[in-house]
């Protein structure tokens, strides 16, 4: 006869499991029977003295209430070993799923349009307008992602009024003139500075407060204007990437 939990040989008459220690009344019943004398008529027997390990009466054909209880623990051990498991490796799952999407949406991505090629710092996709849209424009192109945006607008130079070599009196004139136009246009305006071809401001959409670092540059016979924004609690984080945004800037004709 074997010990029912690890197969080990048991005895006729030991007690209990010499290799895994379990007694031989956790067995259940057919085990407590094994080579034992019977029970007399009584209900009294030799093999229910307390020398053999019985409790004195003759109890070896009833059922030992602790016969399934080993069974039952072992179960329940595997069950939540198995459940801990899962949970494990589903959390395993929906960090790496989040963390190969931080790394995609913050990629740089590299883009061509009108007459420019740049990279932006973040992904980012083209919108079909945005509150910097003009439609007295030679041509224009819109980019953003939820924390982002990057517009795009082209003026000829003569439709501006401009002779060759008026570029800093044309910055002169614009930036107080945009500054001017915004106030009264765009909710939430607030000039916060102007540095070279460079002017910085905040704004109001859709309920969303932003941060804009607007260029303007010429090239050619042409005039362009930049806009890149970006959520105002966000402002020291793009102003860098909004800087070598700008450096990678490439005019294509």
């Amino acid at each position: 006869m074997n010990c029912p939990i690890c197969g080990a040989p048991l005895g006729d008459y030991d007690n209990e499991c010499k290799n895994c220690g379990t007694r031989r009344s956790e067995m259940g019943p057919a085990y407590n029977n094994a080579g034992r004398p019977q029970q007399n008529s009584y209900g009294y027997g030799y093999g229910g003295n307390t020398m053999n390990g019985g409790s004195g009466y003759g109890n070896y054909g009833m059922n030992s209430p602790f016969g399934n209880d080993s069974y039952s623990r072992k179960s329940s051990r595997s069950f939540s070993s198995t459940k801990l498991i899962s949970l494990l490796v589903s959390i395993i799952m929906i960090m790496i799923v989040i963390m190969a999407y931080q790394i995609k949406y913050n990629s740089p991505q590299k883009e061509s349009f009108g007459d420019i090629t740049i990279t932006f710092p973040q992904k980012v996709e083209k919108r079909s307008s945005t509150v910097f849209s003009d439609v007295d424009a030679l041509d224009t192109a819109a980019y953003a992602n939820r924390d982002m945006g990057f517009v795009y607008i082209k003026y000829e130079v003569s439709s501006l009024g401009l002779d060759s070599g008026d570029e800093e009196a044309y910055l002169n004139f614009m930036f107080p003139f945009i500054d001017e136009g915004m106030s009264g246009d765009i909710e939430g305006y607030k000039k916060k500075d102007q540095v070279g071809n460079h002017m910085r401001f905040y704004f109001t959409e859709d309920d969303t407060n932003w941060f804009c670092d607007m260029m303007i540059d010429f090239e050619g016979d042409s005039c362009y204007m930049y806009y890149a924004y970006c959520k105002s609690d966000k402002e020291n984080k793009f102003i860098s990437k909004f800087r070598k945004m700008y450096d990678s800037m490439e005019y294509n004709k």
